[in-house]
């Protein structure tokens, strides 16, 4: 459903979903109504049937979407002014589409301490566990470093150090601070910076990437 509405040009917001690898299925952000079926259905994995009628906003719907962009919110570090991520994070654009303007929930927060894997720096606090990292580690590049390490709401993403080949595609896809570049790290923001579409000349396969230049 997600993809049909996609390509008629129907939008329906999301939070983990990549085209890429299987639908994560967990954000519940892409909820619509579907006639004749009770309860909402998530978009992302439910297969578009022909003559199904579909509503993909309305009051309650919008109502279900604000109230998980609170659960997401909460104790969430307001680091938005030195996080690499502001001016193009999915949880800060969510939380503003969403009109969030506090956070309306807490509970108990713990230590965690931001953990370095060679090229990329991973900071518990910020992540949201939406398994974007995970999923294009597995499914994509195919190397199976990263994983969950289960513990309720102490949960965090863990890796076999022994498996990455450091090449950095859970920087690219996560949707928050929580993933990034070691070096590159608070040295600037998004909007600070020129970006330039290339392809890395390291072999044939001649992956695309961007170039980002600040003051030249």
């Amino acid at each position: 459903i997600l993809q049909a509405a996609r390509r008629n040009g129907i939008y329906i917001p999301t939070m983990y979903y990549l085209s890429k690898v299987k639908p994560i299925a967990s954000c519940r952000i892409c909820v619509v109504e579907v006639e004749g079926m009770s309860g909402s259905i998530l978009s992302c994995q439910e297969k578009a049937v022909d003559g199904a009628v579909i509503t993909t906003n309305d009051n309650e719907i919008e109502y279900h979407r604000t109230n998980i962009m609170k659960l997401y919110d909460v104790n969430h570090p307001l680091q938005c002014g030195v996080c690499d991520k502001s001016g193009e994070c999915d949880l800060q654009n969510k939380t503003l589409d969403f009109n969030v303007s506090e956070q309306s929930f807490a509970v108990r927060d713990t230590a965690r301490k931001e953990k370095k894997w060679g090229v990329h720096t991973y900071d518990p606090a910020l992540c949201i566990l939406c398994e974007k990292c995970t999923a294009v580690c597995n499914q994509v590049v195919g190397n199976e470093a990263l994983f969950i390490k289960p513990g309720g709401y102490k949960s965090h993403i863990d890796i076999h150090l022994a498996n990455c080949i450091q090449c950095g595609e859970c920087i690219s896809v996560c949707p928050v601070g929580a993933m990034a570049s070691t070096d590159f790290k608070y040295t600037a923001n998004a909007w600070e910076l020129d970006k330039v579409p290339s392809s890395c000349a390291h072999c044939s396969s001649a992956c695309s990437l961007i170039y980002e230049s600040k003051d030249g």
